[in-house]
Order: C-alpha cells, then structure tokens, then sequence
C-alpha cells in the first residue's frame, strides 16, 4: 500500500546507551522524548534507529525521510556511518548540541586518512551554567551572532539571537564543505551547515526544541524532509 500524502519520517539517533549488561532486560538505549515530541507536534512520525551490537540495520534507514542526530553523552563510531548514508543520498540531516558537534567530526573526517579530533573542553561554566538543570534547560542564558547570509539566519529571520545552554564540550572547525553559520559572544561554534544548495545539513548547539521560538528551525527541516520522497 502507497500513501501518497503521508507524513515525512525522520530517523532519530540513540542519545546514549541507557545501561550495558549481560541482563537482556538491562540492555537498553535511551532517546530523548524532548526531539520526538516536537516532531509529532511539527507533522513528521519519528522512527527510532535500532543498532544490533553497536552496527546499522540499513533497513530502517532507507525508511527515513531524513536524520535528526539529538544530544547525548557519547559519540559512538556507528553515528558516522549513519551521518553519511544521509549524506550520500542526499537527505536532509539536523543536528543538535551533541549531533552537531558528530556531524562536524563527520565534516572533518571524511576528508581525511587520519582521525582528527576537533572537540574541546571549555574552560568556564558560562555554556551550562550552575543555575541550569536538566528540568529548567529551556531558559536562556546568552547570546548567538547568526552569519547574515547563512541558511540558518534565513530560516529563524534574525542575525542575533538569545538561546539555551547545555554543553560543555564545543567544536573548534568544521570541514570544507561546510561553514560556521553562528557563534556566542565569547567566540563559541554555536551553529554550522553544509555550503551548498544541493543538501539540507544544519547543525546548532542549543536546543530548540525546548524553545518555541525556534519551531522553525523544526519546521524547515521537516519541509525538506518532504521534498523528492
């Protein structure tokens, strides 16, 4: 059965591995209901990507519309096999605080024999501020400059904006093909994206799906996941 008009189906990424054990029931992997909530509410279905022993069941892949690579507290190997069967069918791919630091380590790597690291510490609590919890992440606590001309400051219409904070990691450059579309006051990578018009790859380091405000970001993404299915 064909359904003509159905809704896009966005594939999202384990955040972490809940627990690691030889107890089957124990064995589990988290993902955060923050990401599959706001897709739900914006019109797409999301499909949780399964793995059997940390490797890809490809089926599942070729489901999806497009790749949300979410937050989280691990980079596992798999996330850039998956980033770049995305890439390579030229689907769209949006990645947030964690997801976006692996997409830009998948930026870098693919164009080199060597594994490059690109990700650093930072050294104040300015990016997760003490008063910041897990229950209280939608506030926001400092400022980004957006590129005027980047796909980012077309989509949310402003060139300066006030985000939430959860990090305290950071990336320090991303590959060829791609650009650093905004930056913190304090000179943080705070969003990245793919320079050409023939894919849709956003990354951003706050999280805006815990702000209102940033539905389009959401809302774009899932108008491209729409397109050439």
């Amino acid at each position: 059965m064909i359904f003509v008009n159905r809704k896009p189906v966005i594939g999202i990424l384990a955040t972490s591995n809940y627990m690691v054990s030889d107890d089957c029931f124990l064995d589990t992997y988290r993902y955060g209901n923050n990401y599959i909530r706001k897709l739900v509410e914006l019109g797409a279905v999301p499909l949780l990507i399964p793995f059997c022993d940390e490797k890809i069941i490809e089926e599942s892949l070729a489901m999806c519309d497009g790749l949300l690579l979410p937050g989280g507290s691990r980079i596992r190997p798999v996330n850039f096999e998956v980033i770049d069967y995305f890439y390579q069918k030229k689907k769209p791919i949006l990645g947030i605080c964690m997801g976006m630091q692996t997409l830009a380590m998948y930026s870098v790597n693919k164009e080199s024999t060597e594994v490059k690291r690109i990700i650093e510490k930072i050294p104040s609590d300015q990016h997760w501020p003490v008063e910041v919890k897990r229950n209280n992440s939608n506030i926001t606590v400092h400022k980004d400059n957006v590129l005027s001309d980047s796909k980012l400051a077309k989509i949310i219409g402003q060139t300066e904006i006030e985000v939430n904070s959860v990090h305290h990691n950071c990336i320090i450059t991303v590959g060829s093909e791609f650009m650093v579309s905004a930056r913190s006051l304090d000179g943080i990578i705070e969003g990245i994206e793919y320079k050409g018009n023939d894919r849709f790859i956003i990354g951003v380091q706050f999280h805006p799906e815990l702000l209102p405000q940033f539905n389009n970001i959401f809302e774009k993404f899932i108008a491209e996941c729409r397109k050439d299915r």
